[in-house]
């Protein structure tokens, strides 16, 4: 009878999470497709609002910052609150913030509608870390999150070779309002499915169901208030390091990926549109792949080492194409494209696990949105404004802007990787020593 039971409630368990794990997925799609819609429809962006390489720089500083600054108080108010209304509301506010970017006719109030869309798409990952943790056992957690991060990052692929399909047809605005449509849907859906934990709808936890005990400590139990949650995690040395790490890498994928690869390409390689968002493809299957492969990666050598590995592996990277700045065959920067995809999401990802590991649950969402903040507001968010003045200045305002103003730019990278590739030794280090402890006492 009580086997019975119990798998009656692992079927109803089933029957909540899968429908719910792929809501999330498909809101945090949208982060991806609105973070690099820029690198696509930059050429366009430019010629229609009559922009320079400073004000297209600021355009993806105020869509940066704002989303990283939101980071931290969207996590904890998701902590507080739950994934389920938080959700509801930052999609509304998203489809808020398309229309007010499609129908703008100045720089000011497309500005103000990427700072919307940015304000919205803060709280998608940390929503899904919520209620993957919550629906799923610790031991899926790994694979699952790559998993989550990997068809999220399908969002990126939309936003390349098909978004330049769709502006063909209806034009960058028309494009967005059709997405922005598509948001509607998924708003409505997202509030009649979601539930924050398992115990709205009689059921115990996923890892209770499988016979694992995970105990809940003290410091666990007090963290319903958002500001002891915030102030218990940047007390942790060890997520300021996690920040650095995402730093280096983030910084570099970021600014070039989601704003200037376009401009890149098309003023020092003269490549066309199309020849752009093929190149641009590869690097969102890049990013695809690497998110379902963190998991795994994380299972076989564990969170430490993937993140130490793909640091210098991006690090490597970047120094080839920064040697080879204008001298690469169009295979070449599709291969190079999909690395950075690639080597960006296998560490991203998995530095959210490793801050799983470290912090309880109920902490998650604010020491997501804290790691989150630190890596884009001095991350993506700064290097975006600074590649722009780097530009600006080496070029000095003639287009298309030179090599020398890119390859610049690029340095200037390489010193923020070498400091991330520094901290993930760090890591590694001391979570060395600590497993080496822990067999000594065994």
């Amino acid at each position: 009878m009580l086997d019975m039971n119990k798998q009656k409630m692992i079927a109803k368990l089933k029957r909540y999470q899968w429908p719910m794990y792929a809501i999330v997925i498909l809101a945090y799609m949208l982060t991806l497709f609105h973070r690099i819609t820029p690198a696509v429809m930059g050429p366009e962006l430019m010629k229609d609002l009559q922009l320079d390489a400073v004000s297209f720089g600021f355009l993806g500083l105020a869509f940066t910052w704002t989303y990283a600054i939101a980071q931290a108080p969207v996590g904890a108010l998701l902590d507080r609150f739950g994934a389920r209304r938080g959700l509801t509301i930052i999609l509304t506010l998203a489809i808020i913030g398309s229309v007010i970017f499609a129908i703008g006719q100045s720089f000011l109030v497309v500005v103000i509608g990427r700072v919307v869309i940015a304000l919205a798409v803060a709280g998608f990952l940390i929503g899904g870390a919520k209620i993957v943790a919550a629906w799923f056992t610790t031991a899926q957690y790994p694979v699952l999150w790559g998993l989550f991060m990997g068809f999220g990052a399908l969002g990126s692929v939309f936003a390349t070779t098909p978004l330049q399909y769709l502006m063909t047809s209806f034009g960058w605005r028309g494009s967005i309002l059709i997405v922005a449509g598509l948001s509607v849907v998924l708003t409505i859906v997202a509030y009649t499915v979601l539930r924050d934990r398992p115990s709205e709808v009689g059921l115990v936890t996923p890892d209770e169901l499988a016979g694992v005990v995970v105990p809940q400590t003290k410091v666990d139990e007090q963290q319903a208030d958002p500001h002891n949650s915030l102030k218990g995690v940047l007390a942790m040395p060890m997520l300021w390091i996690i920040g650095l790490l995402s730093l280096g890498v983030n910084s570099s994928a970021q600014t070039l990926q989601s704003l200037w690869n376009g401009i890149y390409l098309a003023d020092v390689y003269s490549f066309s549109k199309p020849v752009i968002s093929e190149i641009l493809f590869y690097s969102a299957i890049g990013l695809v792949v690497g998110s379902f492969l963190s998991g795994w990666a994380v299972r076989l050598l564990n969170s430490a080492r993937t993140m130490a590995i793909g640091t210098t592996a991006f690090l490597l990277v970047w120094l080839y194409m920064t040697f080879n700045i204008k001298s690469m065959s169009v295979m070449e920067l599709k291969a190079v494209n999909f690395c950075f995809g690639f080597l960006q999401m296998v560490t991203i990802a998995t530095t959210f696990t490793f801050i799983k590991e470290l912090v309880p649950q109920s902490r998650l969402g604010t020491a997501m949105g804290v790691v989150n903040s630190f890596a884009w507001v001095f991350g993506a968010g700064l290097f975006q404004q600074i590649w722009g003045l780097i530009i600006k200045s080496v070029s000095q305002g003639v287009k298309p802007y030179p090599v020398e103003a890119f390859q610049t730019a690029f340095w200037v990278q390489v010193v923020v990787l070498v400091i991330g590739a520094v901290c993930a030794f760090y890591i590694l280090k001391k979570d060395s020593s600590k497993s080496a402890n822990v067999h000594i006492e065994g």
